[in-house]
């Protein structure tokens, strides 16, 4: 009867009616539909919440639990560590002690054989000594016996040489002597004999010379008496003729040497006036050339100037240039300062932090790195350099910490990767095996996740589920997007394919 008063009632409307009744219907559900979304929406956050509560809890169990399994299996793999090291310990201290042992033996029977090598070497030795002390005793023997043989020919053969030394000396002096005393007399008979044959060579050449002189001498007299007679005689005649001559003569010299000194006057001056000409010529060509190299000079400054001008400018425009780029590069060269010292300074904090996370083991490591280093020599160096030397030699230690961390970062990377791939896993059965027990339901649920305490009662006394989880929220959800899509279609059947569109309000033109 309902649905057949609907129907007439929308056949006795109008068109427009019609479709403001439906309008408003399509309003209506519009409206229903928007508070049923925010029911579902504040159920499914309130179901989301306790889920994420449950999940929280679920996974703190999971992950304590996690942890002790871990704890154990650590400390079953120390104590298998310890147990193997005391045994290796113990190992090592019996072959150190076997070793030990052997070496005392040994060290025993070696110096046994280094005694009896001793005494034997000894007595070798002595038995040596006194073969060669015999044979010394044997060799001083002969030595002293060739040496008195010796000494007895030597005093014999030297008293004979010195007997016929003083008879030869003897026979030499006698011989000089004779021959001395004959030749004296010889040289004194011979000079006697040329002493008078050269006094009668010199009285016989005497008197020859005479002999032949005589009538030279008196030849010579008569020639020079009458030479003298006939220069007086000339003399006589030509006096008066040599006197005019003379005067003539002294006439002639004077006007020679006059005219002489006019000559050597006009030559001087004519010497002087060319000498005068060379050098106006000279002062005329230097004074010229002076002021060509003058004006050249000056054309060379005048250039010179301009250029140096011209360099200066440049000079100045490239010095601004620098200058801005050295100024642009300090800047820049602080900055970079500060960078690189706030990188060092993040190293340092970073140096701070991984102080802390250093082991016991790194500690112990480093020691055994102080005490079994070698001993460093520092006789020839000095002061400074011996601390250079420290200080460079802490690198040494720095990079062992830095070999070791990067070992320690390679097996925390590849036990991170083997945790990892292990929490996949784990994280994939954990999902199936809660997408299992939703689909099943509440009664698989486990101890650790069933929450008795937390169950909740109403006022009636009934005692309320367990909170859904986002797994069966979600399968719920959809489970109601289904019956609600087909109960859309049933409806649209029902109205015949009649849709709601959005109010317009014609009717106000």
């Amino acid at each position: 009867m309902g649905k057949k008063n609907k129907v007439n009632k929308l056949a006795r409307m109008s068109d427009e009616e019609r479709a403001r009744y439906l309008q408003h219907r399509a309003d209506l559900e519009e409206e229903a539909r928007r508070r049923k979304r925010e029911l579902i929406a504040r159920f499914i956050k309130n179901k989301l919440d306790k889920e994420e509560s449950y999940s929280r809890m679920n996974r703190a169990k999971i992950n304590q639990e996690w942890r002790y399994i871990l704890r154990k299996i650590k400390c079953k793999q120390m104590a298998l560590d310890i147990q193997g090291m005391i045994t290796s310990f113990n190992f090592l201290m019996e072959r150190k002690d076997r070793l030990i042992q052997s070496l005392v033996t040994s060290i025993e029977d070696s110096d046994d054989q280094h005694r009896r090598a001793f005494q034997a070497h000894t007595e070798n030795i002595s038995y040596f000594l006194g073969i060669g002390t015999q044979r010394l005793d044997k060799l001083q023997a002969e030595y002293d016996y060739q040496k008195n043989i010796l000494l007895e020919n030597w005093d014999r053969e030297e008293f004979d040489i010195g007997d016929t030394q003083e008879r030869a000396e003897f026979k030499l002096k006698l011989i000089t002597y004779i021959q001395n005393r004959d030749f004296n007399a010889y040289k004194a008979e011979m000079e006697l004999k040329r002493a008078t044959a050269k006094n009668d060579a010199r009285l016989e050449h005497e008197e020859q010379l005479r002999e032949l002189c005589r009538p030279k001498q008196l030849e010579i007299e008569a020639y020079w008496s009458k030479l003298r007679e006939v220069y007086n005689s000339f003399l006589a005649q030509h006096k008066p003729m040599l006197a005019h001559y003379h005067s003539l003569r002294e006439k002639d010299d004077f006007y020679r040497q006059d005219i002489a000194r006019n000559d050597a006057h006009i030559q001087q001056a004519t010497d002087l006036l060319m000498n005068l000409q060379r050098e106006w010529i000279k002062t005329t060509n230097m004074i010229s050339h002076k002021l060509a190299k003058m004006a050249n000079h000056k054309e060379e400054l005048s250039r010179r100037y301009w250029q140096m001008k011209k360099e200066s400018k440049t000079h100045r425009s490239k010095g601004d240039s620098q200058m801005t780029v050295m100024v642009n590069a300090s800047q820049d060269a602080i900055k970079r300062l500060e960078d690189f010292q706030e990188k060092l300074n993040k190293i340092m904090q970073l140096e701070e932090i991984c102080r802390k996370y250093e082991h016991e083991d790194d500690e112990g490591f480093l020691k055994d790195l102080d005490d079994g280093g070698e001993p460093e020599d520092f006789e020839n160096l000095d002061g400074a350099m011996i601390n250079e030397c420290k200080e460079y030699s802490k690198m040494g230690k720095f990079l062992l910490k830095v070999n070791r961390v990067r070992v320690q970062t390679m097996c925390l990377r590849a036990e991170k990767a083997k945790l990892g791939k292990e929490n996949v896993q784990l994280k994939l059965y954990i999902k199936r095996y809660l997408t299992d027990l939703a689909l099943k339901g509440g009664k698989d649920r486990p101890v650790s996740v069933k929450i008795s305490a937390l169950q909740k009662v109403d006022p009636n006394g009934k005692i309320l589920n367990r909170p859904v989880t986002c797994i069966e929220g979600a399968l719920s959800n959809a489970v109601q997007h289904e019956k609600r899509m087909k109960i859309l279609e049933k409806r649209n059947r029902e109205i015949g394919d009649i849709r709601s569109y959005p109010r317009v309000q014609c009717w106000m033109a």
